[in-house]
């Protein structure tokens, strides 16, 4: 191909060839006897890897570098943009269910904003996107109603949980620890049973605390009598 020919079928500008050619990082395989630029399909597969590292926020520097890790093997490279594609998606997916939520409403508040953006970031700092892939799954299989009928459920139990606390009950109550049983399965639920996620919600409410991780669902009173029930259980 000429570099007029690579620059309308990928959509960069020939001035961009021109440069990526005069640092080294896009070399053409052959030139004409006039000088003019000839790509190969090496060179093709070369500019995908380059474009792809590109959109990742690297340097021209950086890419270069990559590209000399990476090697010639062109499936690795599309592998793992494949991967951050659908890192992506999910990221994309879990977005449109938050806009969905807050377009319903005719003036959504300042508070339930700041919110969605806390769930966005909160779940991205704490959870690897192989368990955000698993937890959107869930949700998926739950479907809409399934989803509405476990926030109910959890609405519930931590009402019937601050209760006893307000009332004093012993933390060691068969009463209390019949709620704990179903707090525990509620986790259980939420994380499949699966160490890597059960490790990594406990890591979030451990360093933002119960409140914040919970979006407001408990208190910091609760979350202190729920972490003294559980204790005397382990006990």
């Amino acid at each position: 191909m000429t570099v007029g020919e690579l620059a309308a079928a990928s959509g960069l500008t020939i001035r961009t060839l021109h440069h990526w050619d005069e640092i080294g990082l896009l070399c053409p395989a052959e030139r004409s006897g006039a000088g003019h630029r000839r790509y190969s399909s090496t060179d093709v597969e070369r500019l995908y890897r380059i474009v792809a590292l590109r959109r990742l926020g690297l340097s021209l520097d950086e890419v270069g570098t990559a590209l000399e890790a990476e090697g010639p093997d062109l499936r690795a490279a599309v592998a793992a943009h494949l991967g951050r594609v659908r890192e992506q998606l999910t990221r994309l997916r879990r977005l449109e269910g938050i806009l969905g939520a807050l377009v319903d409403l005719d003036e959504p508040s300042t508070e339930l904003i700041i919110d969605a953006i806390e769930v966005m970031t909160m779940s991205q700092q704490y959870y690897t996107p192989e368990q955000l892939d698993q937890l959107e799954a869930r949700r998926e299989a739950l479907g809409e109603e399934g989803m509405a009928q476990a926030q109910q459920d959890w609405a519930d139990l931590i009402a019937a949980m601050d209760a006893e606390r307000e009332a004093g009950t012993d933390v060691a109550d068969p009463r209390v620890q019949a709620l704990a049983d179903r707090w525990e399965g509620m986790i259980r639920q939420f994380t499949g049973g699966d160490p890597g996620l059960t490790a990594s919600l406990k890591r979030m409410y451990d360093e933002q605390g119960a409140p914040r991780a919970s979006r407001g669902a408990m208190s910091p009173e609760l979350s202190e009598y729920v972490q003294r029930v559980m204790a005397a259980r382990a006990g």
